[in-house]
């Protein structure tokens, strides 16, 4: 007979029960047990007996609360591939007369389907979501057995330990990470002893099977797009190895040169690797590890798609290469580190990724805090120059009257407290790769007169110095102004404007990108809660509504802030309103008539946030400084939109 299975097709319910009945009694009196007994169940119940679990208790331990099931629903992607497969099983479980029941590795229910009156039946054992059904809690049960053995099982009526579940059974099979082989859950069918049948753990085994199917099929497409990304790294990296990693760790491809040195071990893992779990990963990671030749410097980034690490990418450097490779590593984003699936955003990714293919300057538009740098550096480091290094200058924090030498650098002795060897400019920082000018509007016409030249001749001339010094430099400027306007004006030279905007895109404001906000804020809450030591936070449905209503006037610049109040504010697992800023669920966005909802505030968008900035000014007294701070917006920023009434509005002294 089947070792995982209580009864075969021929086998008697009420024989078997009969018999069974007889070998717990003789059990529990310690007698001798002269029937036979299948050796996992005996196994499981001097296990019981051994930590001194109860056989006459009537309920399991509630193990979790409705928070942390809530957060595991959310969090966990088995979920997303296995509500399928349940809602199937649900059907033969109503006509078996069973209940269809899902556990988390631990074996507390997280989900329990089927006919209310026999979910009503269960309760009375604590047969519910929250409970634990783990051998140790409830006795010997097919989810607890199956934990323990790692196989399926199906436990029939007295073969449990507790006497108050002899009136049931269960078949249960478990279901393993394909990246691992650890059991991410347990699939169980459970009813009434006289509806006892083969068939259910055959019916449990089959389902498990599929989903751990449709589990492989979704690492094999994560794994073809690591290793996109870890092909894009590897055309621009000559001076460092590299290794691509699915979120199980497991190695998909390495340079040769990776094997040979011995940094992969026989289970086709990365040795010296300090990094235990991928799927908790939000940031890059760097270590030292003592090789043959030395030590080695290691960079490993996590591949992010729609807000999941699904692998990781890391860049080796080898001792005689750390000089070298140095450059190669100096931007934190990629295209693989971008995140949203909106039809706007993606339309610019793409077009930065076409930019990246050439060495045009380009322009990148879009409002503040939209994510311009994190383009910019992702269209560097998919071009070329990725080698080269990756200068960011804010043109509009930068003194006029130090403007020059910033950009451009001084000979010796060329201005009182000068260097005595002089300074190399940002241009000259820049060679052989990408300078990224960001406020590009905010550049004084004298400035925009030195660029041109610079662009043109492809040459610079220190301060104090006379002989010009040849720079190969891409240049990516952003705005948040409209430039052409400003062209219109006569605040941006005509000619500076055309020779930037040979490629152009513009960044969608967070308003705009139908569907990013929950999976944006979903990723940095996860980084939050990484960062300051915190179990992972969830955002509940009317919460993530009123985020999703919210105009976001400082773009994901200030989702990412929200979302670290949040994650600080928080003492559970679930956020609720209370937990979001005032402003975010009233207060002072909303600033028009009590008749116009969220959707007319995100059309009027830009009304709104000249409001916002207003208010914000009246709380910090006219400070100027504090509120760009707040609103995480530059101060040059503040000025433009408010212009004269900023002015007018107060007579603060520096606060203006």
């Amino acid at each position: 007979m089947n070792p995982h299975l209580s009864l075969n097709a021929w086998s008697s319910p009420d024989f078997t029960r009969s018999k069974l009945e007889s070998a717990w009694n003789s059990f529990m009196i310690q007698e001798p047990l002269n029937l036979d007994i299948r050796p996992l169940v005996i196994d499981s119940w001097r296990r019981c007996h051994t930590k001194g679990l109860h056989p006459f208790q009537s309920k399991s331990s509630i193990r979790l609360s409705e928070g942390h099931i809530q957060q595991y629903l959310l969090n966990d992607p088995l979920i997303f591939e296995i509500d399928p497969i349940l809602s199937e099983l649900k059907e033969l479980a109503n006509d078996c007369g069973h209940l269809v029941v899902l556990t988390d590795p631990q074996g507390t229910i997280v989900k329990i389907d089927g006919d209310a009156q026999l979910r009503d039946e269960a309760e009375k054992m604590n047969f519910v979501i929250g409970s634990s059904w783990a051998e140790d809690s409830a006795g010997t049960c097919a989810i607890g057995v199956s934990l323990i053995s790692q196989s399926p099982v199906q436990i029939f009526a007295a073969e449990h330990y507790c006497s108050d579940v002899h009136r049931w059974t269960c078949s249960a099979a478990p279901i393993r990470d394909p990246t691992s082989r650890q059991i991410l859950a347990i699939l169980d069918l459970t009813g009434p002893w006289q509806f006892a049948n083969p068939h259910t753990l055959s019916a449990v085994v089959a389902a498990s099977r599929v989903v751990e199917e449709r589990l492989r099929h979704k690492l094999e497409s994560e794994r073809a797009k690591v290793m996109e990304y870890g092909l894009d790294v590897i055309s621009h990296s000559r001076n460092t190895y590299i290794v691509a990693l699915d979120r199980g760790g497991n190695v998909i491809k390495a340079s040769p040169k990776m094997v040979e040195c011995g940094w992969i071990d026989s289970g086709n893992r990365l040795v010296g690797s300090p990094v235990k779990s991928l799927n908790r990963l939000a940031s890059e990671w760097s270590w030292e590890a003592e090789g043959k030749d030395g030590n080695w410097l290691f960079t490993l980034r996590p591949c992010i798609h729609q807000g999941r690490t699904i692998g990781a990418i890391v860049q080796a450097v080898p001792p005689s290469h750390k000089g070298r490779a140095a450059k190669a590593i100096s931007t934190k984003y990629s295209f693989h580190s971008i995140i949203g699936s909106s039809p706007k955003f993606l339309a610019a990714v793409m077009e930065a990724k076409n930019a990246a293919r050439s060495d045009f300057p380009v322009l990148i538009e879009g409002e503040s805090g939209t994510g311009k740098e994190l383009l910019a550096q992702s269209i560097h480091g998919g071009s070329y120059r990725a080698e080269g290094p990756f200068v960011a200058v804010n043109c509009g924090a930068i003194p006029k009257e130090l403007a020059a030498s910033e950009f451009f650098g001084y000979e010796s002795g060329t201005f009182t407290g000068a260097a005595k060897e002089g300074r190399a400019g940002k241009f000259e920082q820049a060679d052989g790769g990408t300078i990224f000018l960001d406020e590009i509007g905010e550049l004084p016409l004298d400035l925009q007169t030195l660029l041109l030249r610079v662009l043109e001749e492809r040459e610079i001339v220190r301060l104090g110095g006379k002989q010009p010094i040849q720079v190969n430099v891409r240049i990516i400027a952003a705005t948040n102004r409209n430039l052409y306007a400003d062209v219109e004006s006569g605040k941006f030279r005509r000619d500076l404007y055309y020779r930037l905007h040979v490629l152009s895109l513009r960044v969608p404001p967070l308003r705009e990108r139908e569907g990013d906000i929950s999976t944006l804020m979903k990723h940095f809450l996860h980084k939050a809660c990484q960062e300051i030591g915190q179990l992972p936070v969830q955002v509940d449905e009317e919460a993530m509504r009123a985020l999703e209503n919210y105009p976001w006037p400082g773009n994901v610049r200030e989702l990412r802030n929200v979302a670290y109040r949040i994650a600080a504010r928080s003492a559970g697992s679930v956020a609720h309103v209370s937990h979001l800023p005032e402003e975010v669920i009233g207060g002072r966005m909303n600033l028009t008539s009590g008749k116009q909802g969220f959707s007319n505030l995100r059309r009027n968008g830009r009304n709104q946030e000249i409001e916002l900035i207003r208010s914000t000014l009246e709380e910090f007294n006219g400070n100027v400084s504090k509120t760009a701070a707040k609103l995480g917006i530059h101060r040059s920023t503040i000025y433009r939109k408010l212009g004269r009434d900023l002015n007018h509005g107060s007579s603060q002294g520096e606060n203006l």
